[in-house]
């Protein structure tokens, strides 16, 4: 654990994709801010904020010392999608500078914003993330086969049609499958199939998956 840092460093939820479901705390830290780190995309949501802007890469050890640097002068915030207690980095930074060294802003995740589209509660739910993770598959094969509601943050590389693959493989068949693409977006689009016939369906992008079982 570091010691107490001079500045709190920030971490903000921005959202599923669009300003408008950012969060007017989160709005508030951002525009109070010296320095705002992020994604490409993140950064380019306030691209009209007059602070310092880094783009963040793979190198994560680097990134952490970089904030902690800059927020011994400088009012830190780290944007992260969704919200940071749900599949984000934000992990890494609170286990290096220890939690009171963070403030933490919440944000709507991609898979809330997904299951209030499709009129389904998500308490009930439990969730995977293959974005970035590969590894997972097998977990996500499992959960399907014993939950009734599963929800997958894919990515190009682990995307629906390896979904489909899988599940087929393993003799799933009675399954709804959602598909909810540019959450939140001007080109958004939500469509359901039955799992059996999601082989040739075209994505784009990242999207959040919905699989549920035929009595959900």
């Amino acid at each position: 654990m570091e010691k107490k840092l001079v500045n709190k460093i920030t971490i903000v939820g921005c959202g599923p994709g669009s300003k408008k479901h950012i969060t007017g705390l989160a709005m508030q830290r951002i525009k109070n801010a010296d320095s705002l780190i992020g994604s490409r995309r993140l950064l380019e949501l306030f691209g009209d904020i007059e602070a310092d802007k880094y783009m963040v890469n793979r190198n994560y050890k680097l990134l952490i010392m970089r904030i902690i640097s800059l927020s011994k002068r400088k009012k830190v915030v780290v944007l992260v999608s969704g919200d940071p207690g749900f599949f984000s980095y934000s992990k890494l930074i609170i286990d290096k500078v220890g939690v009171e060294n963070c403030e933490i802003i919440p944000g709507i995740s991609s898979v809330q914003l997904a299951f209030a589209s499709i009129g389904k509660t998500w308490s009930d739910a439990c969730f995977v993330s293959l974005h970035g993770r590969k590894s997972e598959f097998p977990t996500l094969i499992k959960m399907v086969k014993e939950r009734k509601k599963v929800a997958v943050l894919t990515d190009k590389a682990t995307n629906l049609k390896l979904v489909y693959k899988g599940l087929m493989s393993e003799g799933i068949r009675d399954r709804m499958v959602y598909v909810c693409e540019d959450l939140s977006l001007k080109t958004e689009r939500i469509r359901c199939f039955k799992l059996t016939s999601i082989q040739r369906v075209q994505v784009r992008g990242l999207n959040v998956i919905i699989i549920l079982d035929e009595e959900s």
